[in-house]
C-alpha cells in the first residue's frame, strides 16, 4: 500500500518511522523549518529528519491549496493519506484524493477533545480515562467516522510525556489495524455523536501560567499537562521559573499560606499556598538552570519567610 504522511513534531516521528519500515511511504508533508531556542537557529521538524533518514520525498508547502501542489500529490497515486499532528487543516481537494481517503490519529476519546492538544487538555481537566482514535478526515474538524478506538487509563500523577508514551504504541497498532481493514474490507465505521462533542484550543504561554488562586488539584493537573512542553511557569523574584512536578498535600499536613506564598515543610520539602490550602513542589527550574529537586532550590535560593511566587 502506498502511503502519504502528514505530520510535524517529535510525537509524530515514531509513527512515520514505523510506516517507513513496514509500508511504501511515497511522500511526507510537514511544516517549514523554523528558528527555535534562544539563538534562533533554524531547525528542521522531527518528521522531516525522519523522512530524510528513510529517503522519502519531503514537501513543506506554505498552503495545501496550491494547485501545483495538489497536482504533485496526485502524481504519487497513493492509496491512503495518514495524518498525525500536522498542525494545519487539510482541504477536501487533498483528503479525498487517495483510494481509501485520509485518516487521522487523534489521541482522545472522540468526539471528546476535538482540536489541538487533546492530551494536555485531558490532563488539565483531570479525567481518569482518554483514548486513541483513528478517524476519517472530513471538512469538519475531527468529526469524521471512527474506524478504530481504544481506551487508555490516566494515572492521577501522569504527565503529558508519560501519557504520550502510552498513546504512541497503541496508536501505531491501531493504524496497522485500520490499514489491514482497508485491505480486506473489514472496517465498520462508526459515526460520532455530535451532541457529545467537545473542543480544545492550542496551548499558549498564558495557558501554562500558574494562577496560585486555583485549587491545589487544578494546579497539579496544569503542571503535569504542561510537562514536557511548554512547562507550567510563574514569576519568582521578577524572573520566570518553571514548575515541573507537584504533589497534593494530605489534609493533616496543611499549613496556612496565602496564594503563591512559599514555605518549607521540614528541611527538604517546599510548598506553596493556593486557593484551597497548599501544594507541594517536587521539581522546579529557575531561569538559566536545569530542573532541580525542591531541596536543592531551597538551599540555592536561601528563601526568606515571606517569599512568594508573583501574580
Amino acid at each position: 500500500m502506498k502511503i502519504g504522511f502528514f505530520g510535524t513534531p517529535e510525537v509524530a516521528r515514531g509513527l512515520l518511522s514505523h510506516l517507513c519500515s513496514n509500508y511504501d511511504v511515497c511522500f511526507v508533508v510537514t511544516n517549514c523549518d523554523k528558528p527555535a531556542g534562544r539563538n534562533k537557529k533554524v531547525c528542521k521538524p522531527p518528521v522531516k529528519m525522519c523522512a530524510e533518514e528513510n529517503n522519502v520525498e519531503i514537501l513543506q508547502p506554505e498552503t495545501l491549496k496550491d494547485e501545483l501542489l495538489v497536482e504533485h500529490l496526485k502524481s504519487f497515486n497513493a492509496d491512503l493519506f495518514i495524518v498525525f499532528a500536522y498542525g494545519h487543516l487539510i482541504p477536501a481537494s487533498v483528503f479525498e484524493m487517495p483510494r481509501y481517503g485520509t485518516i487521522n490519529l487523534h489521541p482522545s476519546k472522540l468526539p471528546l477533545y476535538r482540536g489541538a492538544a487533546p492530551v494536555e487538555w485531558a490532563l488539565m481537566d483531570g479525567v481518569s480515562e482518554t483514548a486513541v482514535s483513528i478517524q476519517k478526515i472530513t471538512e469538519k474538524l475531527d468529526a469524521g467516522d471512527i474506524l478504530a478506538q481504544q481506551n487508555i487509563t490516566i494515572d492521577p500523577d501522569m504527565n503529558a510525556r508519560e501519557l504520550y508514551e502510552k498513546v504512541m504504541p497503541l496508536g501505531i497498532s491501531l493504524v496497522d489495524h485500520v490499514i489491514k481493514g482497508f485491505k480486506d474490507d473489514s472496517l465498520n465505521p462508526v459515526k460520532q455523536n455530535e451532541s457529545q462533542a467537545t473542543y480544545c484550543k492550542k496551548i499558549s504561554r498564558s495557558t501554562a501560567r500558574i494562577d496560585w488562586n486555583m485549587k491545589a488539584l487544578q494546579i497539579h493537573n496544569l503542571v503535569r499537562a504542561m510537562n514536557p512542553k511548554p512547562g507550567a511557569w510563574s514569576l519568582f523574584r521578577d524572573t520566570e521559573i518553571k514548575v515541573w512536578q507537584t504533589a497534593i498535600v494530605p489534609q493533616d499536613q496543611m499549613i496556612d499560606l496565602k496564594p503563591g506564598q512559599l514555605a518549607r515543610l521540614g528541611k527538604k520539602r517546599l510548598v506553596a499556598g493556593c486557593g484551597d490550602g497548599i501544594i507541594e513542589i517536587i521539581s522546579i527550574q529557575p531561569l538559566g538552570k536545569k530542573p532541580m529537586e525542591a531541596s536543592a532550590f531551597i538551599n540555592g535560593a536561601r528563601l526568606s519567610d515571606d517569599e512568594s511566587f508573583q501574580a
